[in-house]
């Protein structure tokens, strides 16, 4: 009896050093130092420099659409670093304010009117003062009226979503300048032709509302810095004919004088480098995301460089999962020197 309980000692000493057989050697125990956080992203693009105003625009996509939806773009936006962010489809005000909250050196502003597919503008308080917010057409019918009288139900052509202006000052220290920043998001769906005669129609929609813009900034903003940014859905043609974005874009227009689009390059070039590629769609690609700058910001030309940020490249995330949890549209860029 005395031989088997031996044994049976040996063998327990054998089990405690061995760790009990309950873990593998590969396994990483907590705190030993090799874990990783899936929402560091260390290759993502560093936008901000010295000197330099930096705007992005974003359609987030029924923010936050996904358990992890705050952490993947808080941890993008702080990568980024960018001064103004612009976001359109915020599902949840209150998500998106605790995201900010969280977050060092930037505030924010939502808007009151668009229900929940709003907008925010997130900026960076040590380079952006926010002096106040205009809503624009929100006092107007949000409603088929069946005429042909596009301006006296503004509301309706932008979808149920009045434009948010946003007037903003930023500076560096030294130098400084004021700039109103329009968020919208237009109409989607639908195809590239205009029918003037069908008020409900997407792009007849779509361009009465950019109409109702290039008028707005021509009036009442020609001395003033102006910024147009978010989510046209210019569905069909991806040329700067197409009715949706025609009136800022289209040489035969008399009002595209008065304005840019900075991305027009990523709108004439190819699909490869849309911002909405339909990842989890059956649509073919398209630039639906556009920032367009007025004449007075037409002198920084020079200085401006812009672009499409690959979310799934920043992430090193799988398309299909960047769409399911971020975004199904990749932010876009522009920064200048003023």
């Amino acid at each position: 009896m005395a031989h088997i309980i031996n044994k049976l000692f040996i063998l327990l000493l054998i089990l405690v050093a061995c760790g009990g057989g309950g873990s593998s050697p590969t396994e990483t125990d907590p705190g030993d130092g090799n874990e990783t956080n899936p929402y560091e992203f260390p290759n993502a693009t560093n936008l901000d420099q010295p000197s330099q105003i930096e705007i992005v625009t974003w359609n987030i996509r029924q923010f936050p659409q996904h358990s992890t939806t705050k952490s993947y773009v808080q941890s993008l936006l702080e990568a980024w670093n960018a001064d103004i962010y612009l976001f359109q489809e915020i599902s949840s005000e209150s998500e998106l304010i605790n995201m900010v909250n969280s977050m060092n050196d930037y505030s924010y502003v939502v808007d009151e009117e668009s229900g929940n597919l709003g907008f925010a503008l997130v900026y960076k308080t040590s380079t952006v003062t926010f002096n106040s917010k205009n809503e624009l057409w929100s006092d107007t019918p949000n409603s088929n009226d069946g005429d042909s009288d596009y301006e006296n139900n503004a509301q309706y052509q932008f979808a149920s979503r009045p434009p948010m202006e946003n007037y903003i000052t930023w500076t560096d220290g030294t130098k400084s300048m004021d700039l109103y920043v329009i968020d919208i998001h237009y109409k989607c769906c639908g195809d590239d032709t205009y029918d003037s005669t069908d008020a409900s129609d997407e792009t007849t929609r779509r361009y009465h509302a950019s109409l109702l813009l290039t008028d707005y900034v021509i009036n009442n903003r020609a001395s003033d810095n102006v910024i147009i940014v978010g989510d046209f859905n210019n569905v069909g043609s991806q040329s700067i004919t197409n009715p949706t974005i025609s009136p800022f874009t289209d040489p035969t227009i008399s009002s595209s004088t008065h304005f840019s689009m900075v991305d027009q390059d990523i709108l004439t070039g190819p699909s490869s480098g849309y911002s909405w590629q339909g990842w989890t769609s059956s649509y073919s690609p398209a630039h639906f995301d556009h920032i367009i700058i007025n004449q007075p910001l037409f002198q920084y030309d020079a200085t401006t460089t812009m672009g499409v940020i690959a979310t799934p490249t920043e992430t090193n995330t799988a398309a299909t999962t960047v769409a399911d949890r971020i975004s199904d549209h990749q932010p876009v860029f522009m920064s200048f020197y003023p």
